[in-house]
């Protein structure tokens, strides 16, 4: 439980640096990073956004795991709730399987993706299916 606790302080670090250099460039201008951003009016607000999500979601995370019961920590261990999150993440994982094609079509064809975006989503979404097929495999070797 401390390491957890330290990794998610460690987040909320990093969710704070992020949150500060997107202020940063905002006041500054993105221009000083002298990277070639399509859109440099974005970067500030993309590098804030990511650090207010990083530092609310570990500050969650640190709070419930700081305010948890005994009860608590003995009922998360329970077998039928990890069944049943585990059914909840691959019920997710079916639904993004089957929406995120669609989505990126739907971005091609309106225009709103790049070639690079639309070969680096698709590259990671055959990655994830690749990955899902090793580990079927994997298990039902098991079994």
């Amino acid at each position: 439980m401390k390491l957890k606790i330290r990794l998610l302080w460690s987040l909320e670090v990093i969710g704070t640096l992020l949150l500060l250099s997107g202020i940063a460039l905002g006041i500054s201008g993105a221009e000083v990073l002298t990277i070639p951003f399509p859109r440099l009016d974005l970067v500030p607000i993309a590098f804030a956004f990511c650090g207010v999500l990083l530092f609310v979601v570990a500050g969650a995370e640190i709070w419930y795991e700081k305010t948890k019961t005994k009860e608590q920590q003995i009922e998360e261990k329970d077998e039928r709730l990890i069944l049943i999150q585990q059914k909840a993440k691959a019920r997710a994982f079916d639904l993004l399987a089957i929406v995120l094609p669609f989505i990126l079509l739907a971005l091609a064809m309106f225009g709103y993706m790049n070639k690079v975006s639309m070969f680096l989503l698709t590259g990671l979404y055959i990655l994830c299916m690749g990955y899902y097929k090793f580990q079927l495999y994997k298990i039902k070797e098991e079994n």
